[in-house]
């Protein structure tokens, strides 16, 4: 199959260009990988259609949104239902949680007043995230076949469990000191996480971008 020429551009870290970069890994489908520093954003910040990253150059079209990306990305790579409507729905639905997780957490992040930042962290930590959680694990569960993946097969809701299950477990809200094992108990996250992890493509991958 012949793929059109693709450059993703974000930031030198996993986060939300993860979710993108996974599933053009796993599909075998090349692209640049063009990553910048924080101190180069400024003067970038302006040229950017919605002055956001990540931003997906595909045979010169700039496409935005990671969402958006993310889901043709997937396409691409085969890892999105392209012909069960009900599916692709589930898949959107994880996806589209994912970013309900992460505006919340990202409104505490920019909070400006201190004191107030302070009450919203411990919120953050011990209602807002466990109550995201737990309303998680039941929908990822309810589609479980035989194997560990959401449906019969990895998919892009795989992925996105894998980002922000990552996400708890390295360092990067540390500064809302969220704790690294706050989604410990939820088994089905664990068992897709662990299952994305280990796929050897994702494991490369990570090996190489320490």
């Amino acid at each position: 199959m012949a793929f059109p020429a693709i450059k993703l551009t974000y930031f030198d870290f996993a986060a939300r260009g993860e979710t993108t970069r996974l599933p053009l890994v796993i599909g075998d489908v090349p692209f640049e990988d063009e990553r910048l520093q924080r101190e180069d954003w400024p003067a970038l910040k302006a040229s950017m259609p919605y002055k956001k990253l990540p931003v997906m150059t595909v045979d010169g079209h700039v496409l935005c949104q990671s969402l958006a990306i993310s889901r043709y990305a997937g396409k691409l790579a085969g890892l999105y239902p392209l012909d069960n409507h009900v599916d692709a729905c589930r898949v959107d639905e994880i996806g589209d949680f994912f970013e309900d997780i992460v505006h919340t957490i990202m409104a505490v992040l920019h909070e400006t007043d201190a004191v107030k930042k302070e009450t919203l962290k411990t919120q953050l930590k011990t209602d807002k995230l466990p109550e995201m959680l737990t309303m998680l694990e039941p929908r990822v569960a309810s589609t479980s076949l035989k194997g560990p993946w959401f449906l019969d097969k990895i998919t892009m809701a795989d992925l996105v469990i894998y980002n922000l299950v990552r996400s708890f477990k390295t360092p990067f809200f540390k500064q809302l000191e969220i704790p690294t094992d706050i989604s410990d108990k939820y088994t089905r996250l664990h068992e897709i996480y662990d299952a994305v992890a280990s796929h050897p493509k994702v494991a490369a991958w990570n090996l190489a971008h320490k």
